[in-house]
């Protein structure tokens, strides 16, 4: 009976991917009574069970311990769960836990022959021993529902939903490349008021003289695209035709995030990235916090989120969208979750049309990197956005 034993923190993903790489028939979770109070553990297993890996049952023990921070106590907690099964090859993932709880296990399972290994969190996919006489590769790419539900993150929205949303926005690709390339920051659909900009959003439209009213929609390509992806036709005031509550959200905004989600999604083998997926809606543990995530993937075993923001962004004049995005960050207590904000606004840049200084050294303290009008026209314009992508995301 091969068994993997684990010590439980808020890093959930060098236990998850050592679960997956060495496929045992029985887990062993030490876990303290902060880690407890959290639910960690039911969270881990929840992870797993969404890769694929289900240890409910008698397939899995939870080791309780009293203090994280006494080598004692960890030994006895040691003690305890290697003594219910000892005639089992134990294989000991010391990554996780306190700096007590490694020392300790490192020191027990050695002892007794077991198999230790060790992930750095900076290279999660390989598995070092920790005798130096080897390291392995996982090969399991970890989705971002298995990363949220690692932190107690369930979905608000139906992955149905989700499905159907990227459906629909496969078929508006030509269209958003098109407003991409020309991108403004004025906004493409206005309103009179801000009820009837909310009926619309819920219910869609019948289009009227005056809602179209951006200089973009004027441009034969752009125009034509339109009428194409809509079903709408040429009349004396402009383009006419019923829009529905999706065709309405694309054009008061979601066309940026559409195009973004689009362009990593084609390229996502030649970026190195996997899962991209787009209007993901996770929710906290408790249910109190709703997050939308415009775009997100994960790249290197790591959480990627696009936010993306078009028009003038008037009521945003001091750039505080920058202070959500590090908001979403922090939510997961972890260190590998990376941020992006796409804008079309002109309130991030200087009179010589670069980024305020003031919005960069934000960024840069916050870990966000920020890509602007003049670079979303650049990624619509090029044939071959590869390398730009990849020198805005850092390689």
């Amino acid at each position: 009976m091969r068994t993997l034993l684990c010590l439980l923190s808020d890093q959930h993903v060098p236990n998850l991917l050592s679960v997956h790489h060495f496929q045992p028939d029985r887990l062993v979770l030490v876990e303290s009574q902060q880690m407890q109070q959290r639910k960690v553990g039911d969270h881990f297993l929840q992870a797993l069970a969404l890769g694929g890996q289900d240890y409910g049952g008698d397939r899995q023990e939870r080791q309780p311990l009293d203090h994280e921070d006494s080598l004692p106590a960890v030994r006895k907690a040691l003690q305890a769960a290697f003594g219910r099964h000892p005639s089992d090859e134990w294989i000991v993932n010391v990554t996780g836990g306190t700096k007590p709880m490694s020392i300790e296990t490192y020191q027990f399972f050695t002892a007794l022959g077991g198999t230790l290994v060790y992930i750095n969190l900076s290279e999660p996919d390989r598995i070092q021993w920790m005798d130096g006489s080897k390291v392995e590769t996982c090969g399991h790419r970890l989705s971002i529902a298995e990363f949220l539900a690692g932190y107690g993150f369930t979905s608000r929205k139906p992955p149905a939903e989700v499905a159907e949303g990227e459906a629909r926005a496969s078929s508006w690709r030509d269209l958003t490349r098109a407003l991409a390339a020309e991108a403004g920051p004025g906004e493409l659909l206005v309103f009179e008021t801000d009820e009837q900009r909310d009926k619309a959003w819920d219910r869609g439209l019948t289009l009227e003289p005056g809602h179209l009213r951006s200089p973009l929609v004027d441009l034969p390509a752009i125009r034509s695209r339109l009428a194409e992806a809509f079903g709408m036709a040429e009349s004396p005031g402009g383009l006419a035709g019923k829009l529905d509550k999706y065709q309405v959200n694309f054009l008061l905004g979601q066309w940026l995030e559409v195009f973004v989600w689009g362009l990593l999604e084609r390229n996502q083998e030649a970026l190195g990235i996997w899962d991209v997926r787009l209007g993901l809606e996770p929710a906290s543990p408790d249910g109190k916090v709703a997050n939308d995530f415009d775009v997100a993937f994960m790249r290197r075993y790591a959480l990627w989120v696009v936010e993306c923001k078009t028009g003038a962004q008037e009521h945003d004049p001091q750039f505080d969208i920058q202070y959500k995005v590090e908001a979403i960050a922090r939510q997961f207590r972890a260190l590998r979750v990376q941020t992006v904000l796409a804008t079309t606004s002109d309130n991030v840049l200087d009179k010589n049309g670069k980024v305020k200084e003031s919005h960069h050294n934000r960024a840069e303290a916050y870990g966000c990197k920020i890509v602007t009008r003049d670079q979303v026209r650049q990624l619509a314009a090029s044939d071959d956005p590869v390398v730009l992508l990849k020198t805005m995301m850092g390689r």
